[in-house]
């Protein structure tokens, strides 16, 4: 059975709430916590069981091996973050509403 690596972008109270949801999911592998302060990130992965810690979104948002991230910042950066992870190929979640314009592909 695949598991799914997920991923963190700001741990604060909401992602830890997401987190004790998540950990308990057969298919669900803690993978990586994204922070833009490096202890930050540590703490938040020792505490929950993820196995990488990265002290800025970039990195976190860079990493191959990641599958979906849960996008945990204040509500004015998602856009920006959810924006960050999908063109670096991750999968996203986003709990609140964020404005996005949808640009039509030329074919």
């Amino acid at each position: 059975m695949k598991k799914y690596k997920w991923g963190i972008l700001a741990p604060g109270k909401m992602a830890a709430k997401f987190t004790k949801g998540i950990r308990i999911l057969d298919k669900a592998e803690l993978y990586a916590v994204g922070s833009r302060d490096l202890q930050r990130a540590k703490k938040f992965a020792e505490e929950f069981g993820f196995k990488k810690y990265y002290g800025s979104y970039e990195e976190l948002a860079a990493d191959h091996d990641l599958d979906i991230v849960y996008i945990a910042s204040p509500h004015s950066y998602h856009k920006e973050h959810s924006l960050l992870c999908l063109r670096n190929g991750r999968n996203v979640i986003c709990e609140k509403a964020l404005q996005l314009i949808l640009v039509k592909s030329k074919k």
